[in-house]
């Protein structure tokens, strides 16, 4: 009932009081586990991702935003789930692995943080979780022209879905394997 209230307001949003346009909605897979990724700019970047993709997204975000009162229902509301940045998650770790296990759409911005394009540099953990969990990655731009939060431009475009098949991950990939397939694959993502 919330997420379907916060879905229409936030389309309103988006759609009327700024200029979305979104590209390349053919490459969307209609079903089966998904990791969505994408570059992370604005605080808006999940609920406008989530207004643009035709499936529900279980976006990962940091503990933090859980304990302020209102984020933290809204966020558990989209399906959010907590992660303690800077270390080793496990209990995250878990969670994103039961939701590809369940066929479901993760979402991760791979970078870890708001950053801008000059200053991407992606964590390991969008490889690893591809590597256990063989589903496909779906890369996704987005981009803002001006830091206005209304009456914005605002374009998304999700490019072709990458098999982890296609990655060079070796048989036992250590964490340098990761941080390299991670960063090559932000790579695609800014060439969309």
């Amino acid at each position: 009932m919330i997420y379907r209230f916060a879905h229409v307001l936030f389309s309103f949003w988006f759609r009327c009081l700024n200029r979305l346009i979104i590209k390349g909605t053919e490459h969307i897979p209609k079903d089966g586990a998904l990791i969505l990724y994408g570059n992370h700019f604005s605080n808006w970047d999940p609920i406008l991702l989530n207004v643009a993709f035709s499936r529900p997204i279980r976006f990962m975000a940091k503990h933090s935003l859980f304990q302020i009162p209102i984020v933290g229902a809204c966020c558990r509301a989209y399906g959010a789930f907590p992660i303690n940045r800077g270390k080793a998650d496990l209990s995250a770790i878990k969670t994103a692995l039961r939701v590809l296990k369940n066929g479901e759409v993760l979402g991760i911005f791979p970078e870890g943080t708001r950053v801008s394009e000059e200053n991407s540099s992606a964590k390991g953990g969008i490889a690893m979780f591809a590597f256990k969990s063989g589903a496909l990655l779906q890369p996704v731009h987005v981009a803002y022209r001006r830091r206005l939060q209304i009456f914005n431009h605002i374009e998304v475009c999700f490019g072709p879905a990458i098999s982890p098949e296609t990655l060079s991950f070796g048989s036992h990939p250590k964490a340098e394997d990761y941080s390299r397939i991670g960063s090559e694959l932000m790579q695609r993502l800014y060439r969309l």
